[in-house]
């Protein structure tokens, strides 16, 4: 799409690009059949007209055609021109902190955005109408696409949010976590699907209503309630059926077999050197010694499709993703980064973080997975069927190297009891002469790049090249990381963890490896992390949280022995009591100054008392004496003449004198 306002075809590049004559091309434009422009040329002395097509003008099938011609050729002169490609690595740094689909989602959204300005601008220039430009485009758009659904009306809303609001806008922030309630119920989907699978083609509303007829039948009536949309029920066909399902049970057997299944032969010729590699496993047909101890090792392999080419490889004891690592960083670093790469469905090459789960029943909690190694590489990593032609190639690979390279050991074994010589039962006994690991390793490093990189081939494709030869003379592009950012992209990483406040582990070959930093415990400290990390060095770790933005750098915790000296434990000692330093001096970097909290509450006690003292005034004052008082002051009134004391009457004079006194 970049530069669409801009072409313009000539007659005699219409006229190879429809496969026709010049003349017939012309007498196309003479008579008004096709959409073209005329300008005026001298030439010779003479002046004269040419005729100019725009591409935009010609019917979908041509455009499409055109497209693919022009990418095909944009690399081969990217190529001839630029030996040394410009570094473009699949993943950019400076976006680290969105997600990974918040990445994909932002780019291809301004490319589209930016594209569709610049081609309304070119063709109102031209004297073409907005609304005739869009409609253009949003076509282009859509062959350009095909796997989104575009609309004039996505666009414009687009491009409003990102003026009023930045490219912030454009990243859908709505959940996509999946755990909304469904309407769907198994039992009725089940019923659904067992019409629809049928090749008289049912409808989806014909499926559904014998669905429910079933139900009534069997008296599972409770099932009916809320039954969903009939979208809905094409939407989960489109999401669980598998195709080649689909295509069996709805349109035949050959029809799966045309468009689903695989097929034995391959045409090369729109193949690329790094277009694919195919990956795979092999146990090598000898023994080799290590730590004193007879062993078959096996060798991991990265095989370029269309040149044959081994890119990578690596000799280990047992298969394993570490090693799968290994072969793809050795293929990386000298050959570039592939667009895509299929392997079988091994565990060494389906962990969570390198190529993800493949065909194996995920884990309830799989969408907390890290984000694949594959991914941030930009490879399109798939897992081949049984029986599928593709991974094939590695496997006649493979035996190319047990017939020319294990066969030269004097320790060959044969990959059956049939195959195995008579000598070996005595050779077993001659440990001595066998390969150690290390050399071992080392023929198989000069054999593949010196003898089978470089020996002719007849396969098909390869008419009589090397393949090397065949690698470099198909190498159309080339993509490379800086060192820098290869290392960060090829880290390995944990399932998602919380920070807890001895740091995070890592699992690494049955030992807990801790990695902790002030930092992290201060301000982390039960977040939920990924943690990842280079096998081949675990002198630390670098973390990122669940939405996989980078935050930072931790070291490894390194553990002392009970036997350690004291000053080794002193040493520790002051290392855990940093931390405790931070947090002690958290008030007192902030330089906050405010009273004592009991100087504030005291302070506010007496200053209610001074300003609301109590007052009481009862209507009724009533006077309790002990009865022994009672008696005794009786006793003493009598005694010195005295009348007894009407209590009440005392009360109320004594209220008259205060009444007086607040009154003056």
């Amino acid at each position: 799409m970049e530069g669409i306002a801009n072409i313009r075809l000539t007659v005699e590049e219409y006229a190879q690009l429809r496969g026709c004559t010049i003349q017939y091309v012309r007498r196309l434009c003479s008579e008004n059949k096709i959409e073209y422009e005329v300008t005026e040329k001298t030439r010779g002395g003479r002046r004269g007209i040419s005729y100019r097509i725009p591409l935009s003008g010609l019917p979908d099938k041509e455009i499409r055609r055109y497209l693919r011609k022009l990418d095909k050729e944009k690399r081969r002169q990217e190529a001839a021109f630029s030996p040394e490609p410009e570094s473009s690595p699949p993943i950019r740094l400076d976006y680290e902190r969105l997600s990974a689909a918040e990445r994909q989602e932002l780019n291809r959204k301004n490319k589209i955005l930016d594209d569709w300005i610049a081609y309304r601008y070119e063709e109102k220039r031209r004297g073409k109408s907005l609304a005739e430009a869009d409609a253009n485009y949003v076509r282009i758009l859509q062959l350009q696409y095909p796997d989104m659904p575009m609309s004039l009306r996505t666009i414009r809303r687009w491009d409003e949010a990102r003026r009023k609001s930045g490219e912030a806008a454009l990243v859908d922030s709505r959940g996509r976590h999946g755990s909304h309630p469904k309407k769907m119920k198994k039992e009725v989907y089940d019923l659904f699907e067992y019409y629809y699978l049928d090749e008289s083609r049912k409808a989806a509303t014909l499926c559904i209503q014998l669905a429910k007829l079933e139900l009534k039948k069997t008296g599972r009536t409770e099932l009916l309630q809320d039954l969903p949309s009939e979208r809905t029920f094409l939407r989960w066909a489109e999401a669980t059926i598998p195709p080649a399902v689909l295509q069996y049970y709805r349109y035949g057997e050959k029809a799966c077999r045309d468009k689903c299944l695989p097929y034995i032969h391959r045409s090369y010729d729109d193949l690329y050197s790094n277009d694919i590699w195919v990956s795979d496993n092999h146990t090598f047909d000898l023994f080799v010694l290590e730590d004193g101890k007879p062993l078959r090792v096996y060798l991991t392999g990265f095989l370029d499709i269309r040149s044959r080419k081994m890119v990578g490889w690596h000799v280990t004891l047992n298969p394993s993703a570490d090693a799968t690592m290994y072969a793809l960083r050795r293929g990386i670093e000298y050959y570039g980064i592939p667009k895509r790469i299929l392997s079988d469905n091994g565990r060494e090459f389906l962990t969570f973080d390198l190529g993800g789960r493949g065909f194996r029943k995920k884990p309830k909690n799989s969408e907390l997975d890290p984000e694949t190694i594959m991914s941030r590489l930009g490879i399109d990593f798939h897992t081949a069927l049984v029986r599928n032609a593709r991974a094939k190639i590695i496997e006649r690979t493979f035996l190319t190297v047990k017939e020319e390279f294990s066969k030269l050991f004097d320790h060959y074994t044969g990959g059956n009891t049939q195959e195995r010589p008579e000598r070996l039962k005595k050779l077993m006994k001659e440990t001595g002469k066998m390969s150690v690991l290390e050399d071992f390793a080392g023929f198989v490093d000069t054999w593949i790049a010196g003898y089978y990189n470089k020996r002719p081939s007849n396969a098909f494709g390869m008419r009589g090249m090397t393949p090397d030869q065949a690698f470099a003379k198909y190498l159309v592009e080339q993509r490379k990381a800086p060192e820098e950012e290869l290392n960060l992209m090829l880290l390995r990483s944990t399932r998602l963890q919380k920070v807890r406040r001895d740091g995070v582990k890592l699992r690494f070959y049955e030992k807990d490896i801790w990695f902790v930093s002030d930092e992290l415990v201060y301000s982390h400290l039960g977040d939920p992390v990924f943690v990842r990390y280079n096998p081949d060095d675990l002198s630390g770790v670098r973390i990122y949280d669940q939405d996989e933005r980078f935050l930072m750098e931790v070291p490894q915790d390194g553990q002392i022995s009970y036997f350690a000296s004291k000053e080794d434990v002193a040493a520790k000692m002051h290392e855990k009591r940093r931390l405790e330093s931070v947090v002690k001096s958290y008030k007192k970097q902030k330089g906050i100054q405010a009273t004592d909290a009991l100087e504030l509450v005291m302070g506010l006690a007496e200053q209610n008392l001074r300003d609301n003292p109590e007052e009481l005034d009862p209507d009724i004052i009533r006077i309790i004496r002990s009865p022994e008082f009672e008696e005794n002051m009786q006793t003493i009134q009598q005694a010195v003449g005295g009348d007894t004391i009407d209590w009440s009457i005392a009360n109320q004079r004594i209220r008259a004198f205060q009444n007086r006194q607040e009154g003056d």
